[in-house]
């Protein structure tokens, strides 16, 4: 039997998608053909849900029925645009959350606690050269905007810390057993510590404005596990070397991957290659929803998790 023939955005799914025939948009001088004999012939292609399909290639894709986002982000695809056109659009909700939670949680320790700072000055012979004594997080107040599956499993390793967490989000929810606060100003404000997680879209772009960040102070600590959309990054990045704010720790960036150079002098700030989501487990898991999304809909059967928003 033929395997139904699907586009992969990024590299490595062979493995994971055995039951179709991956295949991968060229680069080179063999993109035209591939454009023109190929594109209008696949169905189903699985994308980076923060990365948009090129446009020529998208417009090469005139029998595309099907775009499945590796991952429970889809910021880079507007859902009513292809709803329009006749292509469904499904995600990975629910599966790396408690990993991007974990991250969030090490971010802030870091920044909070000098761990990447110590662990600089001690491969540098300097022990604990310019090092003050940190505050302790028992006590301190934390922020979560968003309270989807990430920010909930963030607020529920805050607990044990001894943190207080109140929360922003566009509506206040019944079941979140911390308190809302409907003003995003006014939390940040009351915050020691904002740990961004809400969904990246039009709506959330530069929410992390100046503004926010000067209501944070200069005790005050930015977690990001979000994308780099969210927040500022310039305003960020002067607020931290005007030492208007205490630290930083950043998974996600306004450019990815984010130039060295950019913060090669930026003072307590504790930086990862955008890893939160991407455990073995999580990608397994990914991996087979998104399989189960393709099996489904060359079978004629409804999604497993069709994106209705």
């Amino acid at each position: 039997m033929t395997k139904p023939r699907v586009l992969a955005m990024l590299p490595g799914l062979e493995g994971l998608l055995g039951a179709f025939d991956v295949v991968h948009p060229p680069a080179d001088e063999n993109r035209a053909a591939f454009l023109r004999d190929v594109a209008p012939t696949l169905e189903a292609a699985v994308v980076i849900g923060s990365h948009p399909i090129p446009g020529d290639l998208m417009d090469a894709l005139t029998g595309l029925k099907l775009i499945a986002a590796f991952g429970a982000g889809y910021d880079g695809f507007d859902p009513a645009a292809l709803k329009a056109r006749g292509v469904a659009l499904t995600n990975c909700p629910s599966i790396n959350n408690e990993d991007v939670a974990d991250v969030a949680m090490g971010l802030l320790l870091s920044v909070t606690r000098d761990i990447a700072k110590g662990d600089a000055l001690v491969r540098a012979g300097e022990w604990r050269k310019g090092l003050a004594w940190p505050r302790s997080l028992k006590g301190r107040r934390l922020g979560i905007v968003g309270m989807g599956a990430i920010g909930a499993s963030i607020a529920a390793r805050a607990a044990p810390f001894g943190l207080e967490v109140r929360w922003h989000g566009p509506r206040a929810k019944d079941d979140v057993p911390y308190p809302y606060e409907a003003d995003l100003l006014a939390l940040a404000t009351w915050a020691d510590i904002l740990a961004v997680a809400c969904r990246a879209d039009a709506s959330t772009e530069k929410l992390i404005d100046a503004r926010i960040i000067a209501a944070l102070g200069a005790e005050g600590v930015l977690i990001n596990v979000s994308r780099g959309s969210v927040v500022d990054e310039d305003a960020l990045i002067e607020a931290l070397k005007a030492r208007a704010l205490y630290g930083a720790g950043l998974d996600v960036f306004a450019e990815e991957p984010t130039p060295a150079a950019r913060w090669s002098d930026v003072p307590n700030v504790t930086l990862t290659p955008h890893l939160a989501g991407g455990t073995r487990d999580s990608i397994i898991a990914s991996g087979r929803l998104v399989a189960e999304n393709l099996r489904r809909h060359f079978a004629g059967e409804p999604l497993a998790t069709p994106v209705t928003a």
